[in-house]
């Protein structure tokens, strides 16, 4: 069964992809097409996704209007039995690419509990992305494709463990004249846990990688970054869900797209320490009408070098409202995002958006 985010949650029923059969073979054509009408009330860096990372924390001023369909997506999946086990084969894109141009979001091949190709990282939670119109999602929780090696095993029929080599892909955050480059000096190695229930699931990974940096005129400082997550997702009824994530780790904004490393005054790598929460609940309203709301924190607990540039905490939040005026097939909705960021010299800035979106899947 072929995964990305979940198209219908609570009381929807799962939609049924396209599909057609060749011989032994099974095809699926899936995918939606989205247009986004966005209005930002502040100036952002970041226009096509709410990211508080790039709320500027100055005097800036001014409002900007977008409407884009990048986020439409288009998936083919194929799967047949080979020598008694079942092959599965994904490829997914979206327009999120430079200039609009489609990007690769999935590539992946399935044999057993062998994967290879690139796909959701082990460390993350899948399966609990919260519902937002929002691309970007919220902050705090794991996000990252990337390539991988993962081999997953059954320890009962609810549970199961997965092990994974993955891309490693760190930043170091570098003080300007210093002159030298980072480097991947391993792979990251990714672990999971997770048990399913009648109600729901709950989940535990962590990560842990090396990083480093080679200064131009010789000498080099690493050191080894890691993580850990706690996930959890509850059908509290058939209306409502709640979920929560706690991530922790020296090294973890490497898995949502910040800084996993940064030279001290001395040169030396430190470990850019971070925790992140996320907490939301979904409700379904009646049969077409839902809505979700989610808060998600993030502290920095690393002094960095530069306290007037360096972040020292991040705020997102939102609040939506769907319509599913097709049934499984499309919806409307409107969203308001806050975010909020704080330096750690204590100057700060919020920002706050309105988004309106409509959505058609890709259904037979």
């Amino acid at each position: 069964m072929w995964f990305s985010e979940p198209l219908t949650l609570g009381a929807q029923p799962a939609p049924s992809p396209v599909t057609f059969s060749s011989d032994s073979w099974r095809f699926t054509l899936g995918g939606y097409f989205k247009l986004d009408l966005i209005h930002d009330f502040g100036p952002t860096s970041s226009p096509d996704v709410f990211d508080p990372r790039a709320i500027a924390v100055d005097d800036g001023k001014g409002t900007n209007t977008r409407i884009q369909a990048r986020q439409t997506r288009l998936s083919l999946g194929m799967e047949g039995a080979v020598e008694g086990k079942n092959l599965e084969l994904f490829l997914e894109g979206d327009f999120f690419g430079a200039g609009n141009t489609f990007r690769m979001r999935h590539a992946y091949a399935q044999y057993g509990g062998l994967l290879a190709g690139q796909t959701w990282t082990t460390f993350m939670d899948e399966r609990n992305i919260p519902p937002t119109i929002d691309f970007e999602t919220p902050l705090a929780a794991p996000l990252a494709r990337q390539g991988l090696l993962r081999f997953t095993t059954a320890l009962s029929k609810r549970s199961d463990l997965a092990f994974a080599i993955e891309e490693s892909a760190p930043e170091v955050v570098i003080p300007p004249g210093v002159q030298g480059t980072s480097e991947k000096t391993l792979p990251d190695f990714t672990a999971r846990f997770r048990f399913t229930g009648s109600r729901g699931h709950v989940q535990l990974s962590g990560f842990v990688g090396r990083t480093g940096f080679r200064y131009d005129t010789g000498g080099t400082s690493d050191l080894t970054i890691g993580g850990v997550l706690a996930s959890a997702r509850l059908h509290l009824s058939v209306r409502d869900v709640a979920y929560a994530e706690v991530a922790y780790g020296p090294g973890l904004g490497r898995y949502r797209g910040a800084a996993s490393a940064a030279l001290d005054a001395s040169g030396r790598l430190e470990t850019v320490d971070v925790v992140g929460v996320t907490a939301g609940y979904q409700h379904y309203w009646a049969e077409r009408w839902s809505s979700n709301a989610v808060v998600s924190p993030v502290w920095v607990l690393s002094e960095l070098a530069d306290p007037t540039t360096s972040t020292d905490n991040l705020n997102y939040a939102a609040l939506n409202l769907l319509y599913w005026f097709l049934k499984q097939r499309a919806w409307i909705g409107g969203e308001y995002l806050y975010g909020r960021r704080e330096l750690q010299d204590g100057a700060h800035r919020s920002a706050q958006r309105i988004q309106i979106a409509t959505r058609f899947n890709i259904l037979k």
